[in-house]
């Protein structure tokens, strides 16, 4: 019993640490890209490196390595999910599907947990079009450099909040991200996911809720009559599939010398 316990204690420490530090690298990159691309377009950006960065950990198998020890802290930031994307591609590469069988179940999880939770999103950026809530108010987001330690918090906790949500109910990982991306866009009508991303940055934009509250935002922005950022939301979710496809036939390359 004391050896499980601290097993569960280690690994809530690493998904903290871990969710932490994928958190403290988007935000570096968010705040260097943001001068360069501007604040809108500055989080797709910054999810397009850690997709990159993704395919340079999958290939040698150093993401496995790390995710096998942190659990959501290597899941929830969205360079896990184009990580996840290789997995899944590899299960339907190594059931006897080959390229095909990959696909198929990179199109399966795809459709799973973005596109279903996307249709959540959309559906309240519909309604906060057209509707007004009450909202919690926004914080003033921290200076650099304690933005810098304020994202990496932020990260690791939701990490461990999932975590623990995940381990408490025995739930499956794909559905878990399933409903953590739908929340991101419903608690934005209540102003919940802004306050987590002005104190987190994009350490929060990284995430999969994050991912969600960008869904939502875009929709609304899209009813208003400016679609290109919805497009881009969904160009960034399609390229980091793509990433997930191309590492996981690198990795698989690299395994058959």
């Amino acid at each position: 019993m004391a050896e499980k316990s601290q097993s569960k204690a280690s690994l809530y420490a690493l998904c903290f640490l871990v969710g932490g530090a994928y958190g403290l690298i988007g935000q570096l990159i968010g705040v260097a890209l943001e001068p360069v691309v501007g604040p809108a377009f500055a989080a797709p950006c910054t999810l397009l490196c850690l997709g990159v960065l993704a395919v340079v950990l999958y290939v040698p198998g150093i993401h496995q390595r790390i995710a096998a020890v942190s659990g959501f802290g290597s899941i929830l930031p969205f360079n896990g999910f184009a990580c996840g994307i290789a997995d899944a591609f590899q299960a339907g590469h190594a059931n006897g599907g080959g390229f095909a069988g990959g696909i198929r179940s990179v199109g399966r999880l795809f459709l799973h947990v973005i596109v279903l939770s996307s249709v959540v999103n959309m559906l309240a950026g519909a309604l906060a079009a057209f509707v007004t809530l009450p909202k919690l108010p926004v914080p003033q987001a921290p200076a650099m450099p304690l933005a810098l330690l304020a994202g990496f918090v932020v990260a690791g906790l939701v990490c461990i909040a999932f975590q623990a949500v995940t381990d408490a109910g025995g739930f499956q990982v794909p559905n878990v991200l399933l409903v953590g991306q739908s929340l991101g866009g419903l608690l934005t009508l209540f102003g919940v996911t802004d306050v987590l991303a002005a104190v987190g940055g994009y350490s929060f934009k990284i995430l999969v809720m994050g991912a969600g509250q960008a869904v939502m935002a875009t929709t609304t922005l899209a009813f208003a009559g400016n679609a290109l950022m919805l497009l881009v939301t969904w160009g960034t979710f399609f390229a980091l599939a793509l990433f997930g496809i191309v590492a996981a036939l690198l990795n698989l390359g690299l395994r058959n010398r």
